[in-house]
């Protein structure tokens, strides 16, 4: 094999290897899953929300991590889009209808979130996650998920209240 051949053979190997390591790299970052800005949880396109933090339009993995936030730093309400639970489709906040402590729970457990330093359990006292609230564009669809799952049905404003909101902080 001539010395030209060896090279070409080389460097075509070594283009090769550099476009399967880029291929692969490209398949991790598409197929890794979103995560939650404020509690690292998956964001499941079912339950997400965009929050305004700061300014800016944020996703987060659920209405209650947002609204939760929220209300800590003081800014409680500032939902800005919902997502229908069946169609995935984004709305606006005030033209959903809400279904909250049903037992669906889109928001998945943190593990070590229940064992202490000394790797002792204890009990969840918090979990900003909870109670899950669910959004729908229709009060019948929202209504099926109480009568199936428990929970109970509220409104917007219901949902605002409880958490804090006013009505002069609605939403854009």
């Amino acid at each position: 094999m001539s010395r030209t051949t060896k090279a070409t053979t080389v460097l075509l190997s070594a283009l090769f290897l550099i476009a399967i390591a880029l291929g692969g790299y490209w398949i991790l970052r598409e197929t890794k899953q979103e995560r939650c800005p404020i509690c690292e949880r998956s964001i499941h396109p079912h339950s997400s929300a965009v929050v305004a933090i700061a300014g800016k339009r944020v996703r987060v993995c659920c209405i209650r991590c947002g609204i939760t936030h929220n209300f800590q730093v003081g800014q409680p309400g500032q939902i800005v889009e919902v997502t229908d639970f069946l169609s995935d489709r984004s709305m606006r906040p005030e033209r959903a209808f809400y279904v909250e402590g049903s037992e669906v729970s889109m928001c998945d457990p943190h593990g070590s979130s229940l064992v202490d330093e000394t790797k002792h359990t204890y009990g969840r006292i918090f979990d900003r996650c909870e109670p899950s609230t669910y959004a729908f564009a229709k009060r019948q669809d929202a209504e099926s998920l109480v009568q199936k799952s428990g929970g109970k049905l509220l409104t917007w404003e219901q949902v605002r209240k409880e958490t804090g909101g006013h009505d002069d902080q609605s939403s854009h």
